[in-house]
């Protein structure tokens, strides 16, 4: 693929002639002088929930009302959003408690995003009771990318050669983050991704609080099957210019790049550090049940209503995964689950 903007790419292989797939997406995404989410002058194509309207980060604060309760109103109860980009949800959930002065008084909330040059792993503090709001975190984390090629798996890395970029592979004395039924399954060919030093990431969110709830909310899938089925372009999901495509190497620095996240690795890692499945839930249900319908009733507008119904919408945002997770192991149990 013909070389494009050259400052950049020289930034990424300044130190080597092949990078990993997660060197190169981490600076096409956030190098500060030409990473993508650096640069005000592109257009943003991704739409969230909270951007979608408000109404999502008044159930939201509900629901944080709930963990609250479940922690008998702590004077000071923290608030850990990963991945808030502007601050939309948090101000969404702001407003909506601060009609409860009691509750209000006692919230600390902390935004973490990168484009607000918060590195995660640089974050220390440590509360005693408190929850973390993660809202298409995950799917945006840098990734590396690996082919399962003649019963073996290989790592994926990008080379610059001859002006041009190109994928090369690179064998692996160990790949150790499937077992091995699962990566007897995954066919031939297929290539798939996964979230690079996802560990100490999970570690790091894990020191945040002594007692939390963590309520996940993304898009990707809980079932490995998913892997066995022959995919050779994996799961990349790229915006640029309003459409979507799987080349992480065409218009580099300018379009976002993301993937399906794999629920049952991500489960794994957080079970590892102390942070418990509780159960799990589609957006849909979620807002639905959580008294999602009194503001479809009270919107007015045409406009507002198509904005509420794309929230829900089982094809779309409305079929996002959401998880609980709690640390140590207790006894929350979210009221919308129950029947």
């Amino acid at each position: 693929m013909k070389i494009e903007n050259k400052d950049l790419l020289d930034k990424i292989f300044s130190k080597s002639s092949d990078v990993s797939y997660s060197h190169f997406i981490n600076l096409s995404l956030y190098d500060e002088d030409f990473g993508y989410y650096k640069n005000n002058s592109i257009p943003k194509d991704f739409l969230t929930s909270p951007t979608t309207h408000e109404s999502f980060g008044k159930v939201m604060s509900n629901q944080i009302k709930e963990i609250w309760n479940y922690y008998d109103n702590p004077r000071q109860f923290t608030v850990v959003e990963l991945g808030g980009n502007n601050g939309k949800l948090k101000n969404d959930i702001l407003n909506d408690i601060s009609k409860d002065k009691k509750f209000f008084n006692s919230i600390v909330y902390f935004n973490i995003d990168k484009i607000n040059g918060d590195e995660i792993n640089d974050v220390d503090f440590n509360a005693e009771n408190g929850c973390i709001i993660s809202n298409e975190f995950f799917d945006a984390l840098p990734f590396n990318r690996f082919i399962k090629k003649n019963d073996e798996i290989i790592k994926i890395k990008i080379k610059l050669e001859n002006n041009e970029l190109v994928e090369v592979y690179k064998k692996m004395k160990k790949f150790s983050f499937f077992n091995d039924d699962v990566i007897s399954k995954i066919p031939n060919g297929s290539v798939f991704e996964v979230i690079n030093d996802l560990d100490s990431i999970i570690k790091k969110i894990s020191s945040f609080f002594n007692n939390c709830v963590m309520v996940t909310i993304d898009y990707g899938f809980n079932d490995y099957n998913k892997l066995f089925l022959k995919n050779p372009n994996g799961l990349v999901r790229c915006y640029y210019n309003h459409s979507m495509d799987k080349n992480i190497l065409k218009n580099i620095g300018e379009k976002d790049i993301t993937c399906d996240v794999n629920f049952n690795y991500l489960n794994d890692s957080l079970g590892k550090f102390g942070l418990h499945k509780i159960a799990n839930t589609t957006q849909e249900k979620f807002l639905i049940k959580n008294g999602f319908k009194k503001y479809f009733d009270n919107a007015i507008k045409n406009e507002e209503k198509r904005s509420l119904i794309s929230l829900v919408n089982p094809d779309g945002l409305g079929g996002f995964h959401v998880y609980y997770h709690e640390k140590p192991k207790g006894s929350f149990s979210p009221s919308c689950l129950n029947d």
